[in-house]
Order: structure tokens, then C-alpha cells, then sequence
């Protein structure tokens, strides 16, 4: 089987339309896939990071080729340490040695290389990444204060409660004073982290509703998880304009500052995905 992979990654939509073909792979049980990266030629945070989770999940159950001839897109993926955090022999027909051994520019005042969640380490290292990178740009701490609550109640929960893998990488665009955080897990899923059994659409969507707007607990002991203060955070007077979409259960939805919608109905499969487009002043 094959995947192809758009030239542009950049939507919630498209990532959730590769992770569908992923799982219904892993479903199939098939013996082989190969992901054809061919095309590629733009792909967000939150892409890097499933695009990662997709190919280490498919990597236990079936033998994967990642397919990079024509992609103009690996100098920028090695940046960003996606090569070393893919299972070995992935990259049967590519050599990336002459993108490793190159000088590379810092570009750590810009972005946060693709880092894994599996320590309290990470989670400083994931701030204070982020303390440098707003302060290097002459943004507020404000602002750096704000980034950095979201990050961690995120980080903390994929850490402590997903069940799964997390990864999180977050790049600064100068030129449109855009943030983009990519911040996902291949773990069991708010939704599963009631007690409350949700099949359909709009029980799910009252759950995240509960979730991130009354504060109300997804775990089974007492106290919140703290989604709604994350929501606060995201749409916090220093930011001039925030858009935020969540992926889980089956739906994804459209976070807003008083309400949450369901953008889309989709197939369920695991996972947590968060997609910020934050712009500053």
C-alpha cells in the first residue's frame, strides 16, 4: 500500500485524512506501507508530529518505507530533528548524511525542534525553549507567560494522563508575527478519559464542552485537568487573533473563546491533536 502525501501540509483536515488512511492500514493489516513524501513542499508543526506518531505506530505492526526522492522538504525536516525521532531503517533509499553533517544556522531564538514528552525534563526544557524564543524577539512575558501555560497544562497531560506518546514543536514567524504550535499524542484520548460513555457526536461534544469551559474534571479522580484555564490562556488579551483546533474522539472541533463547535465529523482513532495559529501585535 501506498500513502501520498499532499504538497501541502498545513490543515488539521489533511493531517486527520492521512491518520484515517493510517489506521484503516493498521486495520487491514497489511504487511507493507510506503509513505510518499515526494510532493512534499510545506508542512506545519503539527504535521512534523503526526506525520511521526502515524509512521512509529505503523512501524509495530507492518514494515514501512518512507518515500523522500523529490521532497524539498528535507533540509527543513532534519532541522527540526524529525529524521532521529523515526525508528531505524525507515529511510531505506534516502541518505540524509550530507543534511547532518552540515553547519547548521542556530535558529533557536525561531523555533523548538521536534521534542518528545516522556520526562518532567521535557517539559522544562519545552519552557524554557519557549522563554528564549519570545524573549530573543523583544515579545512581552506576557506573551512568553501566556505560550508557556498552554504549553505546559498540555505537556503535563499528555505526560501524566494520555497513556501514550507526545511529542510538541512550535515555530515563530517573523514576518507574519504568527506562532504555530503542533502539540500531539497517539494515547487514549480526552474523551476516553471520562467515566461518561460517549458514542455519538454530541455527547462527545458536550463532554468537551464540560472540558474546557466549566472546568470540569477528564479524569476519574477529583479536580480538573485545567483545558479550560488552557482555553483562557489561548485567547489572552496579548494575542492579537488565536485559532485553535482539537482532534479527538471523532470529531475535531473549533476551540473558541466562549464556545467550542464541531468543525468536522471524522473516523475515531487515537490520539489527542492540538493546531495553534496564534498572531501576535
Amino acid at each position: 500500500m501506498e500513502i501520498l502525501l499532499p504538497n501541502i501540509v498545513s490543515s488539521i483536515a489533511s493531517i486527520d485524512s492521512f491518520n484515517q488512511q493510517v489506521y484503516a492500514a493498521i486495520d487491514k493489516k497489511y504487511k507493507n506501507i510506503k509513505i510518499n513524501a515526494s510532493n512534499l513542499t510545506f508542512i506545519t508543526p503539527l504535521g512534523m508530529v503526526s506525520l511521526v506518531l502515524a509512521i512509529q505506530n505503523l512501524n509495530k505492526f507492518m514494515d514501512v518505507h518512507l518515500d523522500l526522492n523529490g521532497c524539498q522538504n528535507v533540509s527543513y525536516l532534519e532541522r527540526l530533528n524529525f529524521f532521529k525521532n523515526l525508528p531505524p531503517n525507515i529511510l531505506r533509499d534516502y541518505h540524509i548524511e550530507e543534511f547532518e553533517l552540515r553547519n547548521r544556522n542556530d535558529t533557536s531564538s525561531i523555533l523548538l525542534e521536534i521534542l518528545p514528552l516522556k520526562t518532567e525534563e521535557d517539559i522544562e526544557c519545552m519552557t524554557d525553549s519557549i522563554f528564549k524564543i519570545f524573549t530573543q524577539n523583544n515579545l512581552s512575558k506576557k506573551i512568553a507567560n501566556n505560550i508557556m501555560n498552554i504549553t505546559t497544562e498540555l505537556g503535563t497531560n499528555i505526560l501524566h494522563h494520555s497513556e501514550g506518546n507526545g511529542y510538541v514543536t512550535i515555530q515563530l514567524y517573523k514576518t507574519t508575527n504568527k506562532i504555530r504550535i503542533g502539540i500531539a499524542d497517539d494515547g487514549v484520548g480526552i474523551i476516553q478519559k471520562f467515566k461518561t460513555k460517549a458514542n455519538s457526536s454530541v455527547a462527545q461534544h458536550e463532554i468537551l464542552r464540560k472540558a474546557f469551559m466549566v472546568n470540569e474534571s477528564t479524569r476519574e479522580s477529583s479536580g480538573g485537568m485545567g483545558l479550560n484555564n488552557m482555553r483562557i490562556n489561548s485567547f489572552a488579551d496579548s494575542f492579537k487573533s488565536t485559532r485553535l483546533l482539537l482532534k479527538t474522539g471523532n470529531n475535531i472541533y473549533d476551540i473558541l473563546s466562549r464556545d467550542i463547535h464541531i468543525f468536522k465529523t471524522t473516523s475515531t482513532y487515537p490520539g489527542t491533536y492540538y493546531d495553534f495559529c496564534i498572531e501576535v501585535a
